[in-house]
């Protein structure tokens, strides 16, 4: 969590106020982040989804893994999942990413999943490199970025 503007929920009570923010959002838009499940135990592993970021008018994709789950496929997985919901059943054209620029397993998922590195900007407060993904380059292949 060191790499997420906001940090670690401090305790449950703040985990319930996300969740609910997520359900607002999810009515409001229909996206948000949604929980990510292991199969083999069914137990919550993380999170992962689109959000529209209405201080910079763009939809974020993004995800957080219990670190036990980490370089196992599943942001990947689930970043797959959310592209393919984001730009046949939304509709949408187009998506950003924000990692920080030492998280360098966020950028190989980034890659992996066709986003490519725009700029360097600080949002909510947190030095990071802004990534974009739209449905007419996701089509088109392009060399890495």
């Amino acid at each position: 969590m060191r790499f997420t503007p906001n940090g670690p929920d401090q305790d449950m009570r703040q985990t319930a106020a996300r969740i609910a923010k997520y359900r607002i959002h999810q009515s409001r838009y229909g996206y948000s982040r949604w929980i990510l499940i292991e199969r083999a135990s069914g137990r919550p592993v993380g999170d992962a989804g689109l959000l529209f970021l209405d201080d910079y008018g763009w939809i974020d994709f993004g995800y957080r893994l219990a670190q036990p789950f980490w370089g196992r496929g599943l942001a990947t997985e689930a970043g797959s999942a959310w592209i393919e919901k984001a730009f046949t059943e939304l509709g949408l054209e187009r998506l950003t990413a924000i990692v920080h620029p030492e998280n360098h397993a966020s950028m190989r998922v980034l890659a992996k999943l066709g986003f490519f590195k725009e700029r360097q900007d600080v949002i909510r407060g947190m030095r990071c490199l802004v990534y974009g993904l739209t449905s007419a380059r996701l089509r088109t292949p392009h060399p890495r970025d």
